[in-house]
């Protein structure tokens, strides 16, 4: 029996051969080269890189944000990373919307029937680069199942709609992702038992993999996670750019990766635009007043229409929260008419203002990303020196939220 080929997703395609002429036939003229793809992050996209895009991911030509079984199947090798895969844990962040109720109102690429984005395929994506990182520095087998394994474990504690409702449980549970993430790796937690199983029986240590995700981890490639520019910071940065671009995604993870690991001067230049692209995605998409809306008004009507929401409704998926709170989904449906992407229109009518008390001024984090051009770079543990942020915050009202500044940014935005 042959062994089934290693599908490498981020590995250049071949050349192909050019089909030899038929005798009886006179030979044909080459084709005309399709012209150079013009990237913010890469000018030389090349046709056969645009062709095997457009073998592999149909919709979205320069990176897939939704994987195939077949694809995962064949992208990943290494037996731990296979049997994570299938655990019941990971399997559930399919059902795990990547923003939140974001999700439910804009459609990723600009195209209505895709399928939304979903901690399982940021998962997968974050797990790809790591596979790439280890590549290209050879590292050894051990290194690569401990990273990988962290790059797929890294969100698993995730909860219904993600970050949006995820502050309502802190405030009444004491519960985030992060606890969640260390209960399953340990196996602490009903949900899925395996997890640790799985990691002991190849050789990972679960605390080794929880130390490298808290930032308290000694391993010489601890960074890949923790420092500013990191794999998942990488591929979520990418991932919300779809959000609001209809088209190409023109920041693909794996030339930015290859940047962090290359660091010559053309490679610190577009690790600068990627540092500039995620502050203008914090502050006119994730912090803008339309996402801002969206994530205030979902927590709020949970607060006052949800006395039933309980502390294990962190563990369900999306639908089977909204199977358990019938009105939140009814809620949250309803938004998808008053707010759109060309612009924000003002989402509280004054039924609404009374039920969740809407005039309130409401505290919106404020992210500044700041670059030191007088630091040295010579390694990846060497960018969180280069790359810093200061956070802030300010207030504002939700009833008023036609911003014309905050609007002309949010709708031009990477236009």
């Amino acid at each position: 029996m042959s062994v089934k080929p290693q599908l490498d997703l981020f590995a250049p395609r071949a050349t192909p051969r050019p089909a030899a002429p038929r005798k009886d036939s006179p030979a044909l003229p080459p084709a005309p080269q399709a012209p150079i793809a013009q990237d913010l992050f890469d000018s030389d996209f090349n046709a056969d890189d645009i062709r095997e895009w457009n073998q592999l991911f149909p919709n979205a030509p320069q990176y897939s944000y939704h994987f195939k079984r077949a694809q995962i199947s064949s992208a990943f090798d290494r037996p731990l990373h296979k049997r994570l895969i299938a655990s019941h844990a990971f399997e559930r962040l399919r059902e795990i919307s990547f923003l939140g109720a974001i999700d439910y109102l804009f459609h990723p690429n600009g195209k209505p029937a895709n399928i939304r984005h979903s901690r399982y395929d940021h998962s997968i994506g974050v797990a790809l680069l790591s596979q790439q990182y280890c590549r290209l520095n050879g590292l050894s087998e051990a290194d690569r199942d401990l990273l990988g394994a962290a790059a797929l474990l890294h969100d698993i504690g995730h909860g219904p709609f993600s970050h949006t409702l995820e502050p309502e449980f802190a405030r009444r549970f004491n519960l985030n992702h992060h606890q969640l993430t260390n209960k399953i790796i340990l196996g602490e937690v009903d949900l899925d038992l395996s997890v640790r199983h799985l990691l002991e029986k190849h050789n990972v240590d679960p605390e080794a993999v929880i130390a490298i995700l808290s930032k308290k981890s000694d391993h010489p490639h601890a960074t890949l996670f923790t420092g500013p520019v990191n794999i998942d910071t990488l591929e979520g940065i990418s991932r919300t750019k779809t959000y609001v671009h209809p088209h190409y995604v023109h920041c693909h993870p794996r030339l930015l990766l290859d940047a962090a690991v290359k660091l010559d001067d053309e490679s610190l230049q577009r690790l600068d635009k990627f540092w500039q692209l995620k502050e203008d995605i914090y502050r006119n998409f994730i912090f803008g007043p339309m996402c801002f809306a969206t994530d205030h008004l979902c927590r709020e009507f949970v607060v006052e229409n949800a006395p039933d929401f309980a502390a294990n409704d962190f563990l369900l998926t999306e639908p089977a929260f909204m199977r358990r709170h019938p009105a939140f989904r009814k809620f949250l449906h309803s938004l998808k008419n008053r707010i759109e992407l060309d612009g924000v229109a003002d989402v509280i009518d004054a039924d609404l203002a009374s039920l969740i008390g809407a005039e309130q001024a409401t505290k919106v984090p404020k992210r500044e990303f700041h670059i030191n051009t007088n630091v040295a770079v010579t390694s990846f543990a060497d960018l969180g020196k280069r790359y810093y942020e200061e956070k802030h915050s300010f207030l504002r009202r939700v009833g008023n939220l036609a911003d014309p500044a905050q609007q002309a940014a949010a709708a031009s935005l990477f236009d």
